[in-house]
């Protein structure tokens, strides 16, 4: 609507003689504080000032009396040099008709050609189940990528690997006591080893397909390395089966060990190194990072040789950049939030803007059930998986909430609440929303024979009540919305978006008849509109990846 009402104010300023090319970026458009204010309110004559040697107020009414006469707007009015704008009935019905034709790509654009970027998430250690802070990055990476891809933008969805150092070799010994133990209960289990039955049930797998083999032909140090490779891919199946069942998946998997093995660290570190920017010290190697905002300079190389974790990651980014992203987006754990200056001053070095890589933080969830917090996992060992989590409530309700509240904040998931029939369920409410919709369709065919699925026209102009306006107004700002979340990185506005939606849908039909006897064209007009509304909850289920329910 915004953007579509500028292009008509830059349209008429070129045909009266009005426009100077430098006041294009400045020109706002903007939705009024008070409803009495107007749809939408530009700034421009305030732009004008300078080159038409005037005051605001005498240029805003001068484009009042021009500006009125175009058939978008229905009225215009000037407030202290401001132009407010009321956009026409017809405006509002081009938009209800564009909501039907598109269906469940409501506003989406089709030209991907807007710009490249990666979004990596979840990048859980493959060392166990999945629990629910992974699950929840997994939602929000998703939700973002959806979004990105919704507004133009072609996006690659990555996983990134850490298979390589210390916690993958744990996990080898975990798994290898466990199946010693299997013979020999007395088989000692590290003491920072891995619980939970999962490391018992590879530990079985092993013992089934590759007991000999282990037994006769490796020494300990060898079969360890073989456990903890078996346990890795064994892991990282149950993880892509896990996030399935929240219908996540991704374009591109990366490991840590592949960039040690194909030599991806070291061209890195020569790339920053011919930019004179690691030097010695101590015997170690070290990054000048001081240089890119970063509090001091940080260790690449230890002095024993040995690559510290951040060389992996700077290799894992360099990698990226390689590719050519026009920028991308990392969704992280709340406790990384102390590693991105460093991190992102590392980046810079490679020459990139500051802006390139773009970090979305994820805060802790908790979990209810009967007003107490639920903590312990049996599979797991210490903490409630995923797959738990999504058994117990299912699909639908564990994505919603977890995208429900702003990432960067903590998220307290209530059980008892995700499973209620009631509206004091969102998910419930907003799939009631949609099954109310479908009800009412299946309804109209059984009882006048006319079927609201197939394309019908409609004189949209008999929608004339205050709900019906309010659910256009609505409609008309959707596409745009969705956009300025995306830009800004927040897919909980999704939630909120298809919560008000929901909301204005419930009210309508509570306060007006939608299956009208003795007034067909009132009928359609009415049906036209739930049409719109559904295709519209349908663009926004698609966003966050629930399911648009038929019947409840």
């Amino acid at each position: 609507m915004k953007k579509e009402v500028k292009i008509k104010i830059v349209e008429v300023l070129k045909r009266e003689g009005l426009f100077y090319p430098e006041i294009e970026d400045k020109i706002k458009v903007e939705t009024p504080k008070e409803e009495s204010y107007g749809d939408l309110a530009t700034n421009v004559a305030f732009l004008l000032t300078k080159h038409l040697k005037q005051k605001p107020q005498d240029i805003a009414l001068n484009l009042k009396t021009i500006l009125e006469k175009e058939p978008i707007f229905s009225k215009v009015e000037v407030v202290n040099g401001f132009i407010n704008l009321f956009l026409s009935e017809n405006f509002y019905h081009q938009v209800v008709k564009k909501a039907v034709l598109e269906k469940d790509r409501f506003g989406e654009s089709l030209d991907k050609n807007r710009g490249k970027i990666n979004i990596e998430y979840v990048s859980a250690n493959p060392t166990g189940p999945l629990h629910l802070g992974h699950g929840r990055g997994a939602v929000v990476g998703n939700i973002l990528s959806n979004m990105y891809s919704y507004i133009g933008y072609k996006v690659e969805r990555e996983f990134y690997i850490n298979d390589a150092g210390n916690q993958i070799k744990k996990l080898g010994q975990s798994v290898y006591a466990r199946f010693r133990q299997i013979e020999e209960p007395d088989y000692p289990f590290p003491e920072d080893g891995y619980h939970g039955e999962y490391i018992k049930d590879i530990a079985k797998e092993i013992y089934h397909y590759e007991r000999e083999k282990i037994l006769s032909m490796l020494s300990e140090e060898d079969a360890i390395d073989f456990c903890a490779e078996y346990a890795k891919n064994y892991l990282l199946d149950k993880i892509k089966e896990d996030l399935k069942l929240i219908n996540v998946e991704f374009d591109i998997w990366t490991s840590e060990k592949h960039l040690y093995e194909h030599g991806k660290v070291e061209a890195a570190l020569n790339f920053l190194n011919s930019k004179g920017l690691i030097y010695e010290k101590d015997g170690a190697l070290w990054l000048k990072t001081s240089l890119y905002g970063d509090e001091k300079d940080r260790v690449i190389k230890k002095s024993d040789g040995s690559y510290t974790y951040f060389a992996a990651d700077i290799a894992y980014h360099y990698d990226k950049y390689e590719r050519g992203y026009d920028f991308i987006i990392n969704v992280w754990g709340a406790d990384h939030h102390g590693y991105f200056p460093r991190l992102k001053a590392a980046i810079t070095a490679f020459g990139v803007s500051e802006n390139w890589i773009n970090v979305v933080f994820i805060q802790l969830v908790k979990l209810f059930k009967d007003g107490q917090e639920v903590k312990m996992s049996k599979r797991s060992g210490d903490f409630i998986t995923l797959r738990e989590l999504v058994e117990e409530v299912g699909k639908d309700a564990v994505v919603y909430f977890f995208a429900s509240k702003d990432p960067d904040t903590h998220l307290n998931f209530d059980i008892d609440v995700a499973l209620a029939k009631s509206n004091e369920n969102p998910v419930y409410y907003v799939q009631y929303a949609h099954a109310r919709i479908s009800s009412v369709f299946r309804e109209a065919k059984e009882k006048f024979g006319f079927d609201p699925e197939s394309d019908f026209e409609a004189d949209l102009s008999l929608l004339t009540q205050e709900e019906e306006k309010s659910i256009m107004k609505f409609l008309s700002t959707l596409p745009e919305d969705i956009e300025e979340a995306t830009l800004k990185n927040q897919p909980h506005k999704i939630t909120n978006l298809t919560y008000e939606l929901a909301s204005r849908l419930h009210k309508y039909y509570y306060q007006h008849k939608f299956l009208i006897e003795n007034d067909e064209n009132l009928l359609k007009a009415r049906l036209y509109l739930l049409k719109a509304v559904r295709n519209a909850l349908r663009t926004l289920f698609k966003l966050m990846g629930i399911t648009p329910v038929e019947r409840m």
